[in-house]
């Protein structure tokens, strides 16, 4: 069976002010991240994955602001990004540190959000920094269908029912994105 691809990707559309702005909170001693030992569990049993701790903080989850202190830096940031929403489900920032390991390896494939009632979602990924640790894009055979480098600026966005997932940079220091999820 074939996805249905929708997977697009834009340059610009976060300015460098922005983009620093937000790095300079994140990256602060004083910013509260959230150890996670792993990215993901490995529901859908993709081989060639492996896994190793993130740091994460939501800005939203459940559709309620989880981050009443930082919410206006999540806003400030997307508030160029054509989604079009009817609601914003979860919202967070992720850190991968430097991982030595094969570049064709992953993180375990997953969806961010599993809709029971069908309802269409998107997903849509900003990459707050340069980096190697790339996002995979799979079809229903598990083959990958792209594979996304992370620049600072760039977004991607694409259908809620693709399984994706990251890689853990080798070269780069970290790996910094801002996920959302929204329906629409």
């Amino acid at each position: 069976m074939k996805v249905k691809e929708s997977i697009n990707i834009y340059n610009g559309l976060v300015s460098k002010e922005k983009l620093n702005n937000i790095n300079n909170i994140l990256l602060d001693s004083k910013f509260p991240w959230y150890f996670n030992p792993e990215t993901s569990e490995n529901d859908y049993n993709f081989p060639n994955t492996f896994e190793h701790f993130q740091l994460s903080h939501w800005f939203i989850f459940n559709s309620k602001i989880g981050s009443e202190s930082y919410i206006n830096i999540f806003r400030n940031t997307i508030s160029n990004i054509p989604i079009e929403h009817d609601l914003i489900v979860r919202a967070k920032v992720n850190l991968l540190p430097q991982f030595k390991h094969d570049k064709d390896r992953h993180n375990n494939p997953h969806l961010d959000v599993v809709r029971e009632d069908n309802r269409k979602h998107k997903i849509c990924i900003v990459y707050l920094n340069d980096s190697d640790g790339d996002t995979f894009v799979f079809n229903n055979n598990k083959e990958i269908i792209k594979r996304i480098t992370p620049e600072a600026g760039k977004v991607l966005i694409m259908d809620g029912n693709l399984i994706h997932t990251s890689a853990h940079p080798i070269e780069a220091k970290y790996r910094l994105v801002l996920n959302i999820n929204f329906l629409i």
